[in-house]
């Protein structure tokens, strides 16, 4: 009786264990009709999973989920996102002939992944109406934005997970703030109207956010841009900048004081025409010596950038694999574009490119694009660069975005456009685009 006592004791702690154990991860299996890829890959800032798909475009794997939330899964060019909990048994169809249109959902977790399946579709049909709906007038804004939220509670009110239906209405409802926030701005851009402005009760539910609410910035990424923008949001006009930074240093949250100046930092780039102000006001003011220290370093990196220094230098071959050097050019001003071929507002860029170049042929002007374009795209660049019938100097840099010059002009993002004079120095290392009407008037001025 005893020896049956402790075998049955051992089962029971076996079992224990293994169904401890199964709640340690989750299974995702399924199948990819017409895959882009050969893999599934799950990754943001605390997982990384890659996912090897059959010939058949079949793949199952286990999964251990470090902090159960939303995570970004791609397959080759397309993309989703899925919400991961240990535990679940999930299976996921697609096709990507319809990508987010066939996602599909079985098993164990299904529910909340289909929800956000058909929120992802939700978003995709109300981006397209982005027009039309900061277009309209306060009251039918008001009114398309009301019936989106009934929208997507009548989605979220036949779920059972509580606790991911609260965080779901929360972010809806941070979302629509933000719309709230936005709208203005928004407006005035689409209907051509600079002076148009709310009403006064309109940004009411906006301001009635607790800004202290530290969960919620730590869980909300729409939650944390409206404190961010409520501290920021004049940031730039600086007549008001000093009494910006006392505001931030007397943010009673270490975390969300700490993410409003991370926030304040990435506005301290060369495009900034008030950064020379920001940065001696900061400086003064600021009782965060980390946040100054950074401050510092990066300004003193962006100073090299600075109207009336020395621009840094390449030499790129061209589309003949002539070596091309900046200094060729000397006694000529030279108007850069950073670009490449998979960048749609590039090659937005290029048909106005061309006409400035048409209108300015024969001056002392030399019109540069260089190709961040990786190198296996070289032929690819060359195609459109022929196709296109691009002129000017056309480059291909040798690193693409890791190439010196890229680098020294601490690019980030393209199209960037450089206006360099005649002796080789930086008139703007965030010139204007082709299509800025203003940039023919700048030409214009300098060429008399």
């Amino acid at each position: 009786m005893k020896n049956k006592t402790i075998l049955l004791g051992v089962f029971v702690l076996l079992f224990s264990v293994f169904v401890q154990a199964q709640n340690d991860w989750m299974k995702l299996s399924g199948k990819i009709t017409n895959p882009t890829g050969n893999q599934l890959i799950i990754k943001n800032g605390t997982i990384k999973k890659v996912i090897k798909l059959n010939e058949d475009g079949t793949f199952s794997d286990t999964i251990h989920v470090v902090k159960e939330g939303i995570y970004p899964f791609s397959d080759g060019r397309e993309r989703s996102s899925i919400y991961l909990k240990n535990g679940y048994d999930l299976n996921l169809t697609i096709d990507t002939k319809e990508f987010d249109e066939s996602i599909k959902y079985t098993g164990k977790g299904a529910e909340n992944n289909n929800f956000l399946a058909k929120k992802a579709l939700i978003e995709e049909r109300e981006q397209r109406k982005i027009y039309t709906l900061y277009g309209a007038d306060e009251k039918t804004f008001l009114e398309r934005q009301n019936a989106l939220i009934q929208e997507y509670n009548l989605l979220l009110d036949k779920l059972k997970d509580k606790d991911f239906v609260e965080y779901q209405k929360k972010e809806i409802k941070y979302a629509f703030l933000q719309s709230l926030s936005n709208f203005e701005s928004y407006h005035q851009y689409i209907a051509k109207n600079d002076t148009f402005k709310v009403s006064k009760k309109f940004l009411n539910p906006v301001k009635a956010i607790d800004l202290n609410n530290e969960n919620d910035y730590l869980q909300f990424p729409t939650f944390k841009n409206l404190v961010n923008n409520h501290y920021l949001e004049n940031i730039n006009d600086t007549t008001k900048t000093k009494d910006i930074i006392l505001s931030i240093n007397n943010i009673k949250s270490s975390i969300i004081k700490k993410g409003v100046l991370t926030s304040l930092l990435e506005t301290v780039d060369i495009s900034n025409p008030h950064l020379a102000n920001l940065y001696n006001v900061s400086m003064e003011v600021s009782d965060d010596e980390d946040f100054k220290n950074d401050l510092k370093q990066k300004y003193t990196q962006i100073e090299k950038l600075l109207p009336g220094n020395i621009s840094p230098t390449f030499v790129f071959k061209d589309i003949d694999d002539k070596p091309i050097s900046l200094s060729d050019f000397k006694g000529k001003y030279v108007y850069i574009d950073v670009w490449a071929t998979w960048c749609s507002p590039c090659r937005r860029e290029i048909p106005f490119l061309k006409k400035l170049e048409e209108e300015f042929k024969g001056k002392d002007i030399a019109f540069v694009s260089i190709s961040v374009d990786r190198l296996k795209d070289y032929d690819k660049w060359k195609k459109m660069v022929h196709d296109k019938e691009m002129k000017g100097y056309q480059l291909f840099a040798d690193k693409s975005w890791q190439s010196d010059f890229v680098q020294a002009y601490r690019i980030k993002g393209i199209p960037t456009f450089i206006l360099i004079d005649r002796e080789g120095k930086i008139i703007s290392a965030s010139a204007k685009r082709p299509s800025n009407p203003t940039l023919k008037k700048q030409f214009e001025a300098l060429l008399k």
